[in-house]
């Protein structure tokens, strides 16, 4: 008996798990973050990288 609660619990939790990361990046009322929400992470990341190279980059990434 404890092994059918245990197994269900397992599942629900998966279930809503995967739910949530598929919905969180499917999120249809958010394009996704713009270049200028990114750019200070960018910075941080690539400190040699000029704001064109950025720029670029994050077009061929993100379409």
């Amino acid at each position: 008996m404890k092994k059918k609660i245990i197994s269900l619990l397992f599942a629900v939790t998966m279930v809503l798990g995967v739910g949530n990361v598929v919905f969180a990046h499917n999120d249809s009322g958010n394009e996704g973050w713009r270049f200028e929400e990114m750019l200070h992470l960018m910075k941080e990341m690539h400190p040699k990288m000029d704001q064109q190279d950025m720029k670029q980059m994050y077009q061929e990434c993100h379409g």
